[in-house]
């Protein structure tokens, strides 16, 4: 055999291994591929078979990979969604201890304290250590803007906020939290332009037209803040709250009959429905529309609910007297008198003006 034949043969034995080699490890890597596990199934598997079927999969996936770090931040994923806070954290140390992605597990972990167990304050420091691993990791900038919004530090959610909404845009969270903390700072020009961005990007929130309607109110610009607060009534379906807020502006633009019904709307939410206060919201707005009966209603329910409550014998009072029931409004003045006695003066007044009527 001639030195050249031996050189090609050599040459061409190991071109041969170096294609063995390579096509043991493109098997090997497809191998893995094939059997490696994505946050995505394990989502699939959880909603098709409940928390169950997916940790069982997972077990047995870590009992053939004890020290696969991938998997135990995915068990930790499903503890946290599905509310199991401690097994969470547990497998959330487990995964940074294996060295997995130590941004993300420090932020479920941060999202577990804040989220599971209304500690913000650790949510903030969680979330700080995550963005110390990677300055630039963008959700941990709003999971820390949210816990700052939570611990009152509105000046330090604004901006993370911003620094959030600069890395995504496109994303209405970044400025829906701007629109919360920068509300809270009285900076209610940066609340407007937060509130009409978040509309660009989700023109069906409610909560943003139900903010900006705040922000308006809060500017005395009443008729915008009706137009956004009507817009909140018409996607949702009515909140009591939103009504409640409507009913303000309206009555700051003397539109009487529109707080009236929006008052009465408010109530029909079991939150509101069982204090005498907000009855006697609407009962004097009625009042102030001419809806006497309905008015009446109302001042009644505030009396029943609260009997120590003397605004609500005022308005009954007041109301009754209107009504053309002298005497029911004599007792309701009496009663005012009787229970609050720095407004006797207010009482012997209005006994005074109801005399005159006679």
């Amino acid at each position: 055999m001639t030195k050249n034949l031996k050189i090609i043969l050599a040459l061409g034995a190991a071109a041969a291994l170096g294609l063995a080699v390579l096509y043991s490890v493109m098997r090997r890597a497809e191998s893995a591929r094939g059997q490696s596990v994505s946050w995505t199934y394990v989502e699939l598997l959880s909603e098709s078979g409940g928390y169950g079927k997916a940790a069982s999969f997972l077990d047995e996936r870590l009992l053939l990979h004890p020290n696969d770090a991938l998997l135990y931040y995915y068990r930790a994923r499903l503890n946290y969604s599905a509310a199991r806070g401690a097994a969470a954290l547990a497998d959330a140390d487990r995964a940074i201890k294996l060295g997995y992605a130590q941004e993300i597990s420090h932020l479920l972990k941060a999202l577990v304290y804040g989220r599971l167990y209304g500690d913000h304050r650790r949510q903030a420091e969680l979330a700080s250590k995550a963005l110390s691993y990677d300055p630039t990791y963008d959700e941990g900038y709003l999971v820390r803007a949210e816990a700052l919004y939570g611990l009152g530090d509105y000046k330090g959610c604004a901006k993370d906020a911003a620094s959030f909404s600069r890395m995504v845009p496109r994303s209405p969270d970044g400025w829906e939290y701007g629109l919360l903390c920068l509300v809270k700072l009285g900076d209610l020009a940066g609340a407007e332009a937060a509130g009409l961005k978040v509309l660009e990007l989700k023109p069906d929130s409610h909560a943003a037209l139900w903010r900006l309607g705040q922000v308006y109110a809060a500017r005395g610009l009443h008729k915008r803040a009706v137009k956004k607060f009507s817009g909140a009534i018409d996607l949702s379906g009515g909140r009591a709250q939103y009504y409640l807020d409507r009913a303000r502006s309206c009555e700051a633009l003397a539109d009487f009959s529109c707080a009236a019904w929006d008052y009465a709307s408010a109530l029909n939410w079991e939150e509101l429905s069982g204090y005498a206060s907000y009855y006697c919201l609407a009962g004097a707005a009625m009042h102030r529309a001419g809806e006497l009966g309905l008015g009446l209603e109302a001042a009644d329910s505030a009396v029943r609910l609260d009997p120590l409550n003397p605004d609500a014998y005022a308005l009954r009072g007041r109301l009754r007297a209107d009504s053309g029931d002298a005497a029911g409004a004599k007792k309701d003045f009496h009663k005012l008198s009787a229970l609050s006695p720095s407004r006797a003066s207010e009482a012997e007044a209005l006994l005074k003006k109801l005399k005159s009527k006679k």
